[in-house]
């Protein structure tokens, strides 16, 4: 899933080395709980050899498991039920889940989006196993966090640009190449934005232009989110990189 993923390129790869890339199959399901160790085993790899790491990305779930820790790794699970709840969240939403979390659960259903489907499937797995979802514990990495905060004006071209830009790339082909391998559709890995409206606009049931046009206000729906999350967070350094070159600021980081 290089393209639609934007995943670094060997060119990239050479100059800088980068971690926890093609980690698994797009058919293997996987999760902020894999994810948090994959990463903190990364990051003690980069200390043992002396280096600075530099997390980046913009998945405010994926972000804080790493950074301050989420503790449900070790929490009970039935495959059985997870898969009755996401069939319930294709067919009824996530808010009608929200709603029975809430009614088992008052709390943990103040801590969870109600918008995010995944993990309210999860919490609500949680609260059906155990009668509650587990109180989630800190352990927090340490190290300054700076966030990139362009005119939205400037982000929204952008992101119609790399959008049109992965069409040129091949992720069509991509795309085709995953829908033959009969990839479930539910699977996180094919949630990743543009591939359902790929997949779409390969059945003959969206044109090209309006699959551009839905992977483009998916992903800028999906900033807006970014930022409501991020902007929570008092030790985030904000800088606009269209006037302020915030290499300074990550070369301090690293000094």
């Amino acid at each position: 899933m290089d393209v639609g993923t934007a995943k670094p390129t060997a060119a990239d790869r050479a100059r800088v080395r980068h971690h926890c890339i093609d980690l698994v199959d797009p058919g293997e399901p996987y999760n902020a709980a894999r994810y948090q160790r994959d990463a903190r085993a990364a990051l003690a790899d980069i200390a043992a050899r002396g280096k600075t790491a530099y997390v980046v990305g913009g998945t405010g779930l994926y972000v804080r498991a790493l950074l301050d820790g989420l503790g449900l790794d070790a929490a009970p699970t039935d495959p059985a039920l997870r898969a009755t709840l996401e069939a319930r969240l294709t067919a009824d939403g996530a808010a009608v889940l929200h709603r029975e979390l809430a009614a088992i659960d008052a709390a943990a259903a103040r801590r969870v989006d109600p918008r995010n489907g995944r993990r309210v499937v999860r919490y609500l797995e949680l609260a059906l196993l155990a009668g509650r979802v587990p109180a989630e514990r800190s352990t927090t990495i340490r190290g300054p966090r700076i966030g990139l905060d362009p005119p939205r004006a400037w982000l929204d071209a952008r992101i119609g640009l790399r959008v049109r830009s992965m069409v040129g790339a091949g992720v069509l082909d991509e795309t085709r190449r995953l829908v033959e391998r009969g990839l479930d559709p539910r699977l996180p890995s094919m949630s990743g934005h543009g591939y359902v409206h790929w997949a779409a606009h390969l059945r003959g049931e969206l044109t090209l232009v309006a699959a551009i046009d839905a992977t483009a206000r998916d992903v800028r729906a999906y900033s807006r989110r970014q930022m409501t999350w991020f902007r929570k967070d008092p030790a985030i350094r904000w800088v606009d990189p269209t006037t302020t070159d915030p290499l300074p600021l990550l070369e301090a980081v690293a000094a």
